[in-house]
């Protein structure tokens, strides 16, 4: 899941500085993507409509050529700047093609695609489901199937990048008549459609044909498992843990050792502070069919359990809340009825509650360092459960409270965004509804402007995980800006009509110039306009 931070730096009128640093030296981070040098199998496809491929890291440099959705590729080696890169190449290539940005692109574990776009991705197994964790990971491919005829249906369910209506409802006609053959049909077209909304980001959509599928799909036990498979998939990615569960447990009541099921499972049961379930349900689907991903997940989750093996639980309406010895009941309680109060409040704010109560853990420094690996200018995380150190406090104090409420934000923000929300915009908000404002920083962040040397905004949607702090210090003080001055003018009207569109628009800055009829250029000049006539020069 992707992880939020709580930073505490001063910040100051160095800004200029620190960003003319970022600008000459940056920070890089490379990693073998897994793909062998003379590999000749696509390992990622394009999951947007056009990804620009450029000749260099920068997206300001003219794009030597685009590839569009569908196109497989090799990813040789992934880079972290502030935006992840991967140095691409084509199948029947050897020499590298350029770079794109990853986020574009989606990893796939088969060699054989099918060219419709109803059809997906096929594989000679299922297809392994990570955690839902950002944007890119709701156009993941749901399970294939194996069954005789999919292809040939989906190809008449989704023709020319649009599900073909008339065919679907000639297929549900004929199998309201009941013949095992004809709904057969209909749940292979519903399967496809949902397989084609998902693609797309059209998530209400999938569910209902997904939904269609399994209710014609009584014949086939290997495609009621895979409807039940996506749909728990997409009840994860919206934070719905217990509804993932029971969908889970009826898959598994039809295919015991299915390894997504097992994996999924984990991942419910973690995100309801579950974790011996989680647990047990990750080392079952090693047993299965060893992955990297969650071995990782699993590592997590037995640190965690040895860092809460003597915690004690303190819960509310909204939150499940455990607590190391160093902390005290009243503590415990006084934490709970802070975020409560901060609940109600951003539940009116964003218009939105999230399905599920909120993992908190109260944590020793020590304890809270060893069950995370963040730089060291965070603060606090929020991995799905908010994990915020305690150490030596009787009561909350203002920065505790600031704290609290900067994560809460996070969460409300990830669910009602399903993830897909930009780390600048995130963590903007967090700080806005923490209190922060930016009279201290407002000079050196439109001097650096001026200069042209700042970080764009654009560059701030990825993961900020491998910025030193004072990179980190222009990030947050420039991201606070920006929301400043949404929050000056639309405001949240203006925030939540954003967070709307991520549905029906590509990418970030096309839902911008719908809802704020801004682009980041226009977005950019007029933050540092309100700075001004703000906070002065």
């Amino acid at each position: 899941m992707a992880r939020c931070r709580t930073i505490s730096l001063p910040l100051n009128r160095t800004l200029v500085a620190i960003c003319l640093f970022f600008v000459s030296s940056g920070t890089l981070q490379a990693q073998n993507s897994g793909a062998a040098a003379n590999s000749t199998a696509p390992n990622a496809v394009v999951t947007v409509d056009t990804l620009a491929i450029y000749p260099e890291m920068s997206p300001s440099d003219p794009a030597a050529q685009s590839l569009k959705k569908g196109d497989t590729v090799i990813i040789d080696l992934e880079f972290q700047t502030t935006e992840r890169w991967c140095s691409i190449r084509r199948p029947s290539q050897t020499s590298r093609l350029g770079y794109v940005e990853c986020r574009g692109l989606q990893r796939i574990t088969t060699t054989a695609t099918n060219a419709s776009a109803g059809a997906g991705t096929r594989s000679s197994r299922e297809a392994r489901l990570a955690r839902p964790s950002s944007p890119k990971d709701i156009s993941l491919p749901p399970p294939s199937t194996q069954i005789n005829g999919y292809d040939q249906i989906a190809s008449l369910a989704v023709r020319e990048g649009a599900i073909n209506v008339a065919k679907m409802a000639e297929f549900d006609v004929a199998a309201r008549e009941g013949s095992s053959a004809a709904m057969s049909r209909a749940a292979l077209a519903h399967f496809a459609a949902g397989k084609f909304e998902l693609s797309r980001s059209s998530v209400d959509e999938a569910i209902e044909q997904f939904q269609d599928s399994l209710k014609f799909s009584t014949g086939s036990a290997e495609l009621q498992v895979a409807n039940l498979v996506t749909l728990a998939y997409i009840d994860l990615v919206r934070s719905q843990f217990s509804d993932a569960l029971e969908n889970l447990a009826r898959a598994r009541s039809l295919a015991p050792r299915r390894v997504a099921v097992a994996q999924l499972s984990g991942w419910a049961h973690y995100g309801l502070n579950q974790i011996d379930d989680a647990i047990m349900d990750w080392q079952f689907a090693q047993q299965i069919e060893p992955s990297a991903e969650i071995a990782l997940a699993l590592a997590k989750a037995e640190r965690d359990k040895s860092a809460e093996s003597e915690t004690r639980e303190a819960n509310s309406a909204h939150f499940l809340l455990r607590y190391q010895g160093s902390a005290t009941p009243a503590l415990a309680a006084e934490i709970l009825s802070r975020l409560e109060e901060d609940f109600a409040r951003l539940e009116s704010e964003f218009r939105f509650t999230p399905p599920e109560p909120i993992g908190v853990v109260l944590y020793t420094e020590q304890s809270f360092r060893d069950v995370s690996d963040l730089p060291s200018w965070a603060r606090a995380e929020n991995d799905g459960r908010i994990r915020v150190p305690v150490q030596g406090l009787a009561s909350v104090t203002d920065q505790l409270s600031r704290m609290l409420t900067h994560e809460l934000v996070h969460s409300f923000v990830r669910q009602k965004t399903l993830g897909r929300c930009p780390t600048w915009l995130n963590e903007g908000l967090a700080q806005w509804f923490e209190g922060r404002r930016s009279n201290r920083t407002a000079a050196g962040l439109a001097a650096t402007f001026d200069s042209g040397k700042y970080i764009p905004l654009q560059r701030l949607e990825g993961s900020w995980d491998s910025m030193a702090g004072s990179t980190a210090e222009f990030a947050y003080a420039w991201s606070l800006a920006a929301v400043e001055y949404i929050m000056a003018n639309p405001g949240m009207w203006g925030i939540n009509r954003l967070f709307e569109r991520f549905d029906m628009d590509p990418n970030f800055e096309s839902a911008l110039r719908v809802a704020l009829q801004n682009d980041y250029a226009d977005l950019e000049r007029q933050t540092v306009a309100y700075l001004r006539e703000t906070y002065g020069k």
